[in-house]
């Protein structure tokens, strides 16, 4: 009697493990991100460098939100907008400026028939310090 019950017990156990182990959905087209992270002055001038960061990267076909990022703050600059299916060159770009740093990340398609498309917008620090910035597609 016992054993039935230990053994009943284990295969309810297992049963609900299994169960509870089931795979959610997949998404074929998980976030990626172009991203680096250096120090920062505050209130850039424009005879400062300009930095940037590349990568090539295979994008599936879908629509992805595009965002800039810089430390905790991030902007979507385009919503749902459809990529094909391909290589890309990826770049972001960090160009001080006056009191601002301009920041312009780009898409850069290895189909001849594709066009380039970026999205681009300002940031301002005020404390000098370490920060994370770049851009990052999240698939839809």
């Amino acid at each position: 009697m016992i054993r039935w019950k230990l053994a009943t017990l284990i295969g309810a156990l297992l049963g609900s493990t299994v169960l509870s182990a089931a795979p959610a959905a997949a998404n074929p087209n998980p976030t990626a991100y172009n991203s680096k992270s250096q120090y920062l002055g505050a209130y850039p001038v424009d005879s400062w460098a300009t930095t940037c960061v590349s990568r090539r990267i295979y994008l599936g076909a879908g629509h992805y939100d595009w965002a800039l990022f810089m430390a905790d703050s991030v902007v979507v600059k385009r919503a749902s907008f459809y990529v094909g299916s391909g290589w890309y060159a990826w770049t972001d770009c960090l160009d001080p400026q006056n009191e601002r740093y301009w920041h312009t990340s780009t898409l850069n398609p290895d189909n001849p028939a594709w066009e380039m498309v970026s999205v681009s917008g300002g940031r301002l620090v005020t404390i000098s310090g370490t920060r994370d910035w770049g851009s990052y597609l999240d698939s839809q």
